[in-house]
């Protein structure tokens, strides 16, 4: 008989909230069990299974030279098996070869991205990023009077977090746009995006992170540390009164500031005001867009503003380590858009991120079989509280007095003013977190 652990993390405020379901197998791997796999490898070498519990007893053990070799050899036999990367990559983390164990991980989820544990190897994936863009702020900044004597590669591209004039409920746009738009500009072949990690990471060493918007000159000094030749910066301004307005520039290596993107709307129509945004974007950096190119764009993520706000809440939760939270307003997002492919991904990884950085070594074995549900076949309190929350779609106050017959505008803009803040749509409850944990029996 198989004991299984189901944890359902949960939030109580105005409603239940269940959000995540990962399933994880209770079994551990102890040292001590090296010798007994020894014997069965000395009968049977060419036993896959054996060779990668070998690989995951001697990383238990702190022997992550050996566990590596071995883990290696058990993948040659089951490739399929995600305790070997999982192995492999959590060996060269800890000698800090993020690099290496990041490569490790995109092999197998390239090959397996559906397979049993491959929600686990994204969350070591997710961890050894956070790791890898930590060191590498610190690094550039040590290195920084040699770095700005180097221009950064012109083709290479990083998106700020965008200023977002509005109330607190709207400030999770910040990162949500910024991503959307990194995203976006990823599909053009010619460029070379910064993760957000890697965006992140330097504003925290910088400790800009709070610091309100970057100004050009700010934004041109990022840029050699990134080793990115243009920086794009934005803004998002949601007065209580009047249509939403987006806006972003391009700040080139040697602080140089193109007239800003910008499109004005309602605040319901914004994902289709960002596409625009990005449209003339890509004109800014000199590239000529095919149809195709700008259908693709057109039709990336979402067009649904509470799975949108949903998804930014969690890219917030997510950066500050805090993966349950993150789980909670990812699968929220699906449940909102369940086409949202990013949001899809992100929850699978944040539950599997909140087991894995608690898990202690000897459970790696456990860690390899987990398996995530869909957050679409979960209960739906909390879609129910943010749907009711945000009333017709995080309209303006404006929009809901008013028909609906604005038309969305792009435009270049020179100048931004300063907007008063929008009411606020998300109410936050006091929440009370815990776990409910279920034991069942499988024969």
């Amino acid at each position: 008989m198989r004991n299984f652990e189901v944890l359902f993390p949960v939030v109580l405020g105005a409603a239940l909230a269940t959000s995540a379901c990962a399933g994880r197998h209770t079994a551990s791997i102890s040292p001590d069990e090296i010798p007994q796999l020894e014997q069965q490898l000395a009968q049977d070498p060419g036993d896959g299974a054996v060779l990668l519990r070998y690989a995951a007893a001697l990383f238990a053990g702190g022997r992550y030279d050996s566990a590596r070799t071995i883990a290696r050899r058990g993948m040659a036999i089951r490739p399929d098996d995600a305790l070997g990367p999982l192995v492999v990559g959590q060996t060269l983390e800890r000698q800090g070869a993020y690099d290496r164990a990041i490569a490790v991980y995109a092999d197998y989820l390239a090959a397996y991205p559906e397979h049993d544990g491959a929600a686990a190897v994204r969350a070591r994936d997710l961890i050894a990023r956070r790791a890898r863009a930590t060191e590498q702020a610190r690094v550039a900044l040590t290195r920084e009077d040699e770095l700005s004597q180097q221009p950064g590669d012109p083709q290479t591209v990083a998106v700020l977090p965008l200023d977002v004039a509005g109330d607190a409920s709207y400030q999770p746009l910040s990162r949500g746009l910024a991503e959307m738009i990194t995203s976006d500009l990823a599909l053009l072949e010619r460029f070379r995006l910064v993760e957000r990690l890697e965006v992140g990471a330097l504003l925290d060493e910088m400790r800009l992170a709070e610091a309100g918007r970057v100004d050009a000159a700010t934004a041109a000094r990022m840029g050699y540390l990134l080793r990115a030749g243009r920086m794009v910066q934005g803004l998002a301004a949601i007065p209580p009164d009047a249509d939403a307005r987006l806006e972003a520039s391009v700040v080139r290596s040697d602080g140089q500031v193109t007239s800003p993107q910008a499109a004005t709307g309602r605040l319901r129509d914004l994902m289709q005001m960002e596409k625009q945004v990005v449209i003339g974007l890509a004109g800014q950096l000199g590239y000529v867009l095919s149809e195709a190119e700008r259908q693709m764009i057109l039709e990336n993520g979402t067009q649904s503003l509470v799975a949108f706000l949903a998804y930014s809440r969690g890219l917030v939760a997510e950066d500050l380590g805090d993966f349950p939270a993150a789980a909670l307003y990812y699968g929220e997002a699906v449940r909102a858009d369940p086409g949202f492919s990013a949001a899809r991904a992100n929850y699978q990884r944040s539950v599997a991120a909140d087991a894995v950085t608690g898990a202690p070594d000897d459970q790696v074995t456990a860690l390899s079989t987990q398996s995530v549900a869909d957050p679409t076949l979960l209960p739906t309190p909390l879609a129910d509280v943010m749907a009711s929350t945000l009333g017709d779609i995080a309209s303006t106050q404006a929009e809901r007095n008013q028909p609906a017959t604005r038309q969305q505008t792009t435009q270049q803009a020179t100048t931004t003013t300063n907007a008063s803040p929008p009411p606020t749509l998300i109410k936050e409850t006091p929440a009370a977190q815990g776990t409910v944990r279920v034991i069942f029996r499988l024969p």
